[in-house]
């Protein structure tokens, strides 16, 4: 079973090929196309 990404920088999930989708109260909610749908992840700012 896969887990959900955390990343620690909004320029670390960017470089990993994420766009941001939504803003969170910590950070972001970010996602990726993949060949099986939408792969998303956070960003924990604070």
């Amino acid at each position: 079973m896969a887990g959900l990404m955390v990343f620690k920088s909004l320029a670390d999930a960017l470089r990993a090929g994420f766009q941001v989708y939504d803003r969170t109260p910590d950070g972001y909610l970010v996602r990726t196309k993949t060949q099986t749908g939408w792969a998303m992840a956070l960003v924990c700012c604070k």
